[in-house]
């Protein structure tokens, strides 16, 4: 059966299994360059310039 499966399921172009792989990638590099955003230290600079405006 599995073999009746198979013939009737068109194949897959390249661009097609690759596409899922892709879209995890880019997720996966846009959530690392957000955290490392998230976890910069903020510069002395600004916190005193921030400081006057309070």
């Amino acid at each position: 059966m599995a073999e009746d499966k198979d013939k009737n399921t068109p194949p897959r172009t390249s661009s097609e299994s690759k596409t899922p792989n892709r879209d995890r990638d880019a997720g996966s590099a846009l959530r690392s360059a957000y955290q490392k955003t998230v976890d910069e230290q903020i510069p002395d600079e600004m916190l005193d310039l921030l400081s006057k405006l309070s």
